[in-house]
């Protein structure tokens, strides 16, 4: 009986759409974990890749996507292949809610401490020199990324007191009572989507145009292949977010303030799930940034570490 009555009231979105979606990132999720575990793998195998602080905030992107992929993205493909929510009750959908903003939103963080990261990496290397510099810019910043986040969210979602109406037919259950509350959705929409989705892309044009005028000034004195690589690692990323989150922060925003009803069926069939390709693609771009993990590549590295060694 409730079988049926879940079948009876599948989503209103068309089949053929949650199918597309569903297939697309299907096909993307399991090359995407595959290519996860082998950075981690990585990660924790290769001393000379781990000891690199400029990798430390790429790995944090990956262990979330991983999370992402594993635990969250197969709850939202099933709810495309029904056409509801499994299981349909109040307090797995507190928890589906919190779990996919958390990880969406603190991915959003990391890659916009990454992005000014990049200028402290390569602008004012002797602030990281010292383990006393280690741990105010690169340790600290990455674990606020990582807590404040879900302790936001858990907060808005678990413990504000305001009443929610969840719709078993929609993506992660329809609306949640807090953004009703304006000040908070806003405050919450700006501060933890517009503004990272924003300034990650801004971050990494100001990069590339900093690296080019010092590069022109001191004639290639600096360590260019270095500089080289982090600035391309950090535009390749930065493309996935202007892509994917921008675009979503915007048209949120503008529903909340201006046209509540703006662009409905682009936001709900599309936009909402745009930040998913993020989290999916994102071990690609790293993967194809990360050459000193390529098999042939970690082989020539090591083979020259262990001649040093030697003289």
């Amino acid at each position: 009986m409730n079988q049926t009555e879940n079948e009876s009231s599948q989503s209103s979105e068309p089949e053929l759409y949650r199918r597309i979606k569903l297939y697309l990132f299907a096909s993307i999720e399991i090359p995407s974990i595959l290519i996860s575990i082998y950075i981690i793998y990585k990660f924790v195998t290769n001393r000379h890749f781990r000891s690199h602080i400029n990798n430390h905030s790429i790995i944090g992107l990956i262990i979330i996507s991983f999370l992402n992929t594993t635990s969250e993205l197969p709850i939202t493909l099933e709810f495309l292949r029904v056409g509801y929510v499994k299981p349909n009750s109040n307090s797995f959908c507190l928890f589906w809610i919190w779990y996919n903003f958390s990880l969406q939103s603190t991915n959003l963080f990391l890659m916009t401490w990454t992005s000014f990261q990049r200028h402290i990496l390569i602008f004012h290397s002797n602030w990281i020199q010292t383990n006393i510099g280690k741990i105010k810019w690169n340790y600290i910043p990455l674990f606020i990324s990582i807590a404040y986040i879900p302790s936001f969210y858990f907060i808005c979602i678990v413990i504000y007191p305001c009443e929610n109406f969840f719709d078993y037919t929609s993506l992660l259950c329809g609306p949640i009572c807090y953004n009703s509350i304006t000040w908070l959705s806003t405050f919450d929409w700006i501060t933890n989507i517009l503004f990272p989705s924003l300034l990650i892309p801004l971050a990494s044009i100001a990069l590339l145009f900093r690296v080019l005028i010092r590069t022109k000034k001191m004639k290639r004195t600096v360590n260019w292949r270095s500089t080289r690589k982090l600035t391309l690692q950090l535009m390749s990323i930065s493309i996935l977010y202007l892509l994917f989150w921008f675009p979503l922060a915007l048209v949120s925003l503008i529903r909340i303030y201006f046209i509540p009803t703006f662009i409905d069926e682009i936001t709900y069939y599309y936009l909402y799930y745009t930040p998913y390709l993020v989290q999916l693609l994102i071990p690609f771009v790293c993967i194809a940034c990360l050459s000193e993990i390529w098999p042939k590549k970690t082989r020539v590295i090591n083979a020259s570490i262990m001649t040093q060694n030697r003289v």
